[in-house]
Parts: structure tokens; C-alpha cells; sequence
């Protein structure tokens, strides 16, 4: 555009679907109420390769879905290189959608009355909630049909003249009636319809509904865009003032990733609103250019503390460098003063016993011959220390993966020079953590848990 336990593990994308985790609700359906909380919005986290997806390929093997990731992650990595390349353009104030052939996250969730359902892209770079529409002037194929406005009686479009459309895209259609956008991404995707308000609507785990009205929300009729298929549109968890989701909401959310690699693994999540799960110590939360920056100032492998400048991994005033928590990628990239310390630790450890294999990607990654759960026993867990003594634990699941039967790689990567110093961390290093956003607090909370145990607060050991 916008993984542990089983054996062989996969670096996987996951597909978001709406699961809300209810206490007692109030709803417009037929579900259990009270008026003392609404419905917690916890939505459950899918591989997209389950029997949940539109898409579900029963014979895509483990490996399939390994060569999958790594080239989505490549495309994220090259669609975020033009982004630094180039930060006054207007892709930049929208937001970056990767190519999502590799690593997405996916929402399903209905629009308009009667309720549509939809399936939509989650990007926390991106910060627009839209969807296509008909009458389609030009769209992508989708697996679920397509919102038809003139068939809800709850949608409406944002007038050109109202205050609505003035602080936010300030541009109208042809005969200046209704307000408009025109969003081109970084990647080559685009989107351009109506600017509206429109009801959302999800299910409560009670078998109830509950709906909430979105002040601010894209009806496109023009769109293009690397598509598989299966989405509509795109949810952007990113913030901006004058019309993000996540001002609507509420500027919290957290999202859970446990064991990802298992298809069938039923607890990952996110939370959006005051019900986000901001547990665990927290650490400076920086939002610039649509994206969530967190100030990185160490890596330890076991007890080594490896020597890097902690200056390394600071953002200048330029905007150049820093490190992003980023939803879109796999992999992590670090700029080279981070990586090359921590790829000599793992050889230092690994290369007396374990023979180093090249791989002929368009990536350089770190790999050797031999299986994870035999090679691996034993590896020290590699720690990510942040501002504030937060930090992201690594085990073996999150530092390693099982690209063939006989040769796994590390999941961290050296940034290209195209990135001019800036760093991601990827989904494959979040796993088995909660991570809480705190917007409007600037703060970023880092637990680590087991998802199932996510509601009773058990920490993962």
C-alpha cells in the first residue's frame, strides 16, 4: 500500500478481524447492557493464511509464507527510503502504505446502515480511515462488496463552506458542494473521494452490536494501489488533529502479538480508546511525520552490554535517523552503528559451531545452516533498552526465523543508506509483548505477556 510455539516457524503477516471483548455494553443490538462501561474494543489479530482470511491458501506451506514476508518487508523498507528521501511531500503529511503483498494487518469491521461489512489495511504511518465507494470511477478488486453511500441512511458528506472541511483537507469537488481528499502514497497507491461522516459498527462479544458514529472519513471512488485482493480500504492508526481514527476514538491503543507463528493462535489483539492496555514501564513516545519514534539508547546480548554510542539511534533536527515501531514490516532494520556491534556478538557466538550460509535475496541477512530448536538451545535473550529503563526482550523466536528446513536468519537487518540512518523495529521483534500508545501522555508502554492472559494482567515469564 500497510511469530512461537510451532514448528517450522514462519515470519507471517497477520490479518486483523473485529472480536470486541465486552464488559457490560451499550449497544443497538440485542446484547446483554448496563450503564456503567461501554464494550471494550479489543479486536482479535489473525494470521491471513488461517481459514479466517478471504485469501486462505490451505497449501501454502511455512516456508511460502517466510519468502512472502521478506519481500514485503523489502517493499516497506524501499517505500519508506523515498519518504526520507523526499519529507516535503505531500505523501509524507498523508502517510506510507508499503507494498502489502508481504506485511499487513487487516480490520474487518461494517460501515453505513444497514452495516457493510469492509476489510481494511492497518497502518500506524498512515492516519485516514477510508474505504472505496461506489459509484467507482476506478477501483481495486476486493473480497467483500463494495459500500454503496447512497444505500445508508446514515452517511453523509462533509460540506465544502463548513468548518469540518476548512481545518482539515480544505479542498472541495468541482462544484464546490461537498469536501473532498486526494491522498497519493509514498509506494505508488492512491485514493481520492468524499470526505464524510459515516456510523461504524461492531459485534460485542455478547452477539450484540455496537455503533459509533466517525466524524471524518474517506468514501473513495478513485483508487490504486498494490493490491492481493482482499482489502477495501485503510485504517490509519497515525494521528492527526483535524480528521485521524485515532482522534476520534481516543488516543490510546495497544496492540498484542504473542504467538504469531501458529495460525490458529486466537489471542493476539488490539485495543483502541481508553480501554488500551497501557501496562508495563513506558518510555518517550515522539510522533513526527506520521510516524511513532521511540528513543533507542542500548542493545545487550545476555549480560553484554554491546558498545554502541547511544547518540547512534537519536533523530537529528533535520528529521534524519531515529528509530520507528513500525506495523508494516517483518524484519528490523538498524542503522549501521547499532547493527554491525550486535551481528558480531551473534557470530562471536554462533560461528564456532555453526557454519554460516549466504542467501542470494536482495537483502544481506545473517543466516546459518541447522534448525532453530536445535541450534539455538541456549542462545541469551537480546534486550532493547529504551529511554525511561523500558525495554523489549528477544528471544530466540524474535531474533531468529526458519527460512528453509536447513538454514534459519536473524530477523534484524542493517538499514540501507537510502534510509539516511533511520531504524525500524518490526513485528517479528514486538511479538510476545503488549505495546500500549499513549498519544496525547507522548509515552509508549512496553509489556511483556503472553496475550491470553492479557485481560487478567499476567505478565508473560
Amino acid at each position: 500500500m500497510a511469530l512461537k510455539l510451532t514448528s517450522p516457524r514462519a515470519v507471517v503477516l497477520l490479518v486483523c478481524v473485529i472480536s470486541i471483548i465486552s464488559s457490560p455494553s451499550l449497544t443497538n443490538g440485542a446484547s446483554k447492557t448496563s450503564p456503567m462501561k461501554p464494550p471494550r474494543m479489543a479486536m482479535a489479530l489473525i494470521h491471513p493464511h488461517s481459514i479466517h482470511s478471504p485469501y486462505y491458501n490451505p497449501n501454502a506451506t511455512a516456508y511460502d509464507l517466510v519468502e512472502r514476508a521478506i519481500d514485503g518487508s523489502i517493499a516497506r523498507i524501499r517505500s519508506l527510503s523515498k519518504l526520507v528521501a523526499a519529507p516535503n511531500d505531500y505523501a509524507f503529511r498523508g502517510g506510507v502504505i508499503a507494498d502489502n503483498k508481504g506485511v499487513a494487518f487487516l480490520v474487518k469491521l461494517s460501515v453505513g446502515t444497514p452495516p457493510v461489512p469492509q476489510l481494511l489495511i492497518i497502518d500506524t504511518g498512515s492516519n485516514l480511515f477510508w474505504f472505496q465507494c461506489d459509484p467507482c470511477i476506478s477501483c481495486f478488486p476486493q473480497s467483500l462488496p463494495r459500500f454503496d453511500p447512497a444505500k445508508s441512511s446514515s452517511y453523509s458528506n462533509i460540506l465544502c463552506n463548513s468548518v469540518a472541511c476548512n481545518v482539515s483537507t480544505h479542498e472541495c469537488d468541482s462544484n464546490k458542494e461537498y469536501c473532498t481528499y486526494n491522498f497519493k502514497y509514498i509506494d505508488g497507491a492512491s485514493t481520492r473521494g468524499n470526505l464524510a461522516t459515516e456510523n461504524v459498527t461492531f459485534e460485542t462479544s455478547d452477539e450484540g452490536t455496537m455503533v459509533i458514529p466517525i466524524t471524518k472519513i474517506g468514501c473513495g471512488h478513485e483508487n490504486s494501489g498494490s493490491i492481493d485482493g482482499q482489502q477495501s480500504g485503510l485504517l490509519g492508526l497515525s494521528y492527526n488533529y483535524y480528521y485521524s481514527f485515532i482522534q476520534q476514538v481516543g488516543l490510546k491503543f495497544s496492540i498484542c502479538l504473542a504467538d504469531v507463528h501458529n495460525p490458529q493462535y486466537p489471542y493476539n489483539q488490539l485495543v483502541l480508546g481508553d480501554d488500551a492496555v497501557l501496562e508495563g514501564k513506558s518510555t518517550t513516545l515522539d510522533l513526527y511525520g506520521g510516524h511513532y519514534y521511540v528513543n533507542l539508547q542500548g542493545i545487550s546480548v545476555g549480560e553484554t552490554r554491546l558498545k554502541i554510542d547511544p547518540e547512534a539511534f537519536k533523530r537529528a533536527p533535520s528529521g534524519e535517523g531515529g528509530v520507528v515501531l513500525d506495523s508494516g514490516t517483518g524484519l528490523t532494520y538498524l542503522k549501521g552503528d547499532g547493527y554491525v556491534p550486535l551481528q558480531n556478538e551473534v557470530q562471536r557466538l554462533l560461528d564456532p559451531r555453526l557454519r554460516r550460509v549466504k542467501q542470494g535475496r536482495k537483502i544481506k541477512l545473517l543466516c546459518y545452516a541447522g534448525t532453530m530448536g536445535k541450534d539455538l538451545q541456549g542462545f541469551p535473550v537480546v534486550t532493547f533498552h529504551f529511554e525511561n529503563g523500558a525495554e523489549l526482550i528477544l528471544d530466540i523466536d524474535n531474533m531468529f526465523f526458519q527460512v528453509t528446513p536447513a538454514m534459519f536468519c536473524m530477523t534484524v537487518v542493517q538499514s540501507d543508506l537510502t534510509l539516511r540512518g533511520l531504524s525500524l523495529i518490526g513485528v517479528l521483534a514486538q511479538q510476545y509483548h503488549n505495546i500500549g500508545y499513549d498519544i496525547q501522555g507522548k509515552q509508549l508502554f512496553i509489556q511483556r505477556i503472553d496475550c491470553r492472559y492479557l485481560d487478567q494482567q499476567s505478565a508473560f515469564p
